[in-house]
């Protein structure tokens, strides 16, 4: 014979009790997640900023404006005398590194970058390229970008560059 199970008031509330452990155990972790995702949107709003400020950068490098605005020191850019141009591989990502307080990253960038060697020396085909007008040479070589920035009131700045 089948026994049939008799559901009353009783039973219900048990296992609506026995339902409801779980999600009251899992509302910590929900408030938990929403600080994280806070986070994480905050780490991500970061990201997007410096990767911008890095691009504004090359871009005012490249005569476009003048760069003092985002950055912390001039003297602490050190791109070399004979860099004509900068421009970023987009065939590779830029790898950003933050500290742990947040307040400072690190960024490489896989740059092209374009030099000019003016003819100094006294030799006939630096003499004869100098007569016609052609006193430098200029080549392309691929370079790694190193920025470091720091985070203030105002926002992300540079606080220095480098060629690696």
């Amino acid at each position: 014979m089948e026994k049939l199970s008799a559901t009353n008031r009783r039973s219900f509330l048990k296992s609506s009790a026995l339902v409801a452990v779980p999600i009251a155990a899992a509302a910590p972790a929900a408030a938990l997640a929403a600080d994280d995702s806070r986070a994480k949107l905050a780490r991500l709003e970061d990201e997007r900023s410096i990767e911008a400020l890095q691009r504004k950068f090359l871009r005012y490098l490249n005569g476009a404006a003048d760069c003092a605005e985002f950055i912390a020191s001039p003297e602490s850019i050190d791109l070399g005398q004979d860099v004509r141009s900068i421009a970023e591989d987009l065939g590779h990502e830029i790898s950003l590194e933050f500290a742990e307080n947040g307040l400072s990253a690190k960024a490489r960038c896989a740059c092209t970058l374009e030099r000019e060697a003016e003819f100094t020396g006294h030799s006939t085909l630096e003499q004869m390229a100098r007569f016609q007008g052609q006193g430098s040479h200029r080549h392309e070589e691929r370079q790694v970008l190193v920025t470091e920035f720091i985070k203030g009131n105002d926002g992300w700045r540079i606080a220095s560059a480098r060629l690696a």
